[in-house]
């Protein structure tokens, strides 16, 4: 499913009072948490991400990031 898809998915299950459930649970961890949609924005938004990362070529970003 793609992001709108879910999201419409998930205002419709609150609508509906159902609980959500499978793919439309928000803690689901079988999915990466980073998602780029496919537009001009999203590919800046993924550069950006990635040239971070790059930056820290492999350091802890935080004291908890071990």
């Amino acid at each position: 499913m793609t992001k709108g898809e879910l999201r419409k998915a998930r205002k419709a299950a609150h609508e509906a009072g159902q609980p959500l459930t499978g793919e439309l649970s928000l803690n689901d961890n079988r999915r990466d948490t980073m998602q780029f949609s496919e537009t001009a924005r999203g590919y800046r938004a993924r550069e950006r991400w990635a040239k971070r990362y790059d930056d820290l070529n492999g350091a802890p970003e935080n004291d908890s990031d071990c």
